[in-house]
């Protein structure tokens, strides 16, 4: 019951988003029948360097078998997680808890088949294989491995007959929340105690992302279909063309965190007049064209994190403020205004 309770906790403010957002994103589902093999997490022919800042300065980059730490003259080797025996074998993901507690996934470039699931507590001293995991599944094929900032942990886990697990109490122990049919699952967007989920859904496994129902929340161990197996206006699908894993991630991921800030507008400022802004990337500076000193003016991130930063008049400096999507949103006396942008 404790672990339903910090589901329903997350899902307390849930908001659905409007018809207006979800028919600007809305595409036309397409099917792509695949002619070849289907390869797995970091496409095969990308994993030369792929960077993951796990907290503070530290930065891991992970090569196709070796995990390098990233220091400010070099780089220095980790762990060679080489299988001489397999060279199908690869880094198919990096995660992590802190900026000593990682996690690196190990699997065929083939998706469907037996991964590894590596851990280290102590920056890379000392490896263990992590089973934790086993006791909530008959199949150990994870796809992909997501730790959200409020501290939930998911495994994506098998092919077509897939599962998604998860960990409330910093990996100790999981339990499966659901499992579905015709299904192949990447990653998980939080928003606003609820989240979006993509991957690859129906029997031509095209790319597909939908809103965790607020229902789902407190279900343990159920069959779910999402709503994309049948195409449904909470559903969003790319172009024609994005079909590989990099592709998929690179439409997704910033999709969701533009509707998570429309949903990041409280519902008392639906009326809210849209904000003129202009933003300069090279002097990372956002400028608002009359902008009383005296209004509240918040930038709020895609998990809903408020940010007071610098302003010189109209301007507002930007310096410190990671890549990503950002709402604005500024309230004077009597009136509620906002705008959006990207930060490169």
């Amino acid at each position: 019951m404790a672990l339903l309770s910090q589901a329903r906790q997350r899902n307390a403010n849930f908001v659905r988003p409007s018809l207006d957002t979800a028919m600007r994103h809305l595409a036309l589902s397409f099917f792509v029948f695949i002619t070849s093999v289907a390869f797995g997490q970091r496409q095969w022919e990308l994993n030369d360097s792929t960077s993951y800042n796990v907290g503070g300065d530290t930065v891991l980059i992970a090569s196709r078998h070796v995990l390098y730490l990233a220091l400010p003259a070099d780089t220095t080797v980790v762990r060679d997680f080489t299988v001489p025996d397999d060279p199908d074998l690869y880094i198919r993901d990096v995660d992590h808890w802190s900026s000593r507690d990682w996690y690196v996934l190990v699997g065929s470039r083939y998706i469907g088949h037996t991964t590894t699931l590596w851990r280290t507590t102590d920056a890379g001293e000392n490896w263990y294989v992590d089973g934790s995991f086993l006791p909530a599944t008959e199949e150990a094929s994870v796809n992909q491995m997501d730790i959200t900032p409020d501290g939930v942990a998911y495994l994506f886990n098998r092919y077509y007959e897939s599962e998604v697990l998860r960990s409330f109490d910093h990996g100790v122990s999981w339990t499966r929340w659901f499992r579905s049919l015709i299904a192949h699952y990447y990653g998980i967007v939080p928003c606003h105690g609820s989240a979006f989920i993509y991957g690859m859904i129906g029997d031509a496994f095209h790319p597909t992302m939908w809103q965790v129902p607020d229902s789902l929340w407190d279900d343990e161990d159920v069959m779910f279909w999402s709503g994309c197996h049948n195409v449904i206006p909470s559903c969003y699908y790319p172009p024609n063309g994005v079909f590989h894993y990099p592709d998929v991630v690179a439409y997704f991921e910033p999709l969701a965190a533009e509707l998570c800030l429309t949903l990041g507008v409280p519902a008392s400022n639906e009326g809210a007049e849209v904000l003129p802004i202009s933003f300069d990337p090279v002097a990372d500076v956002l400028t608002v064209p009359g902008l009383d000193q005296q209004a509240q003016l918040s930038i709020i991130d895609a998990s809903g994190r408020a940010f007071h930063l610098q302003r010189q008049g109209e301007r507002i400096l930007l310096f410190g403020l990671a890549s990503g999507a950002y709402a604005v949103l500024i309230r004077d006396p009597g009136s509620t205004r906002h705008a959006r942008f990207i930060k490169p």
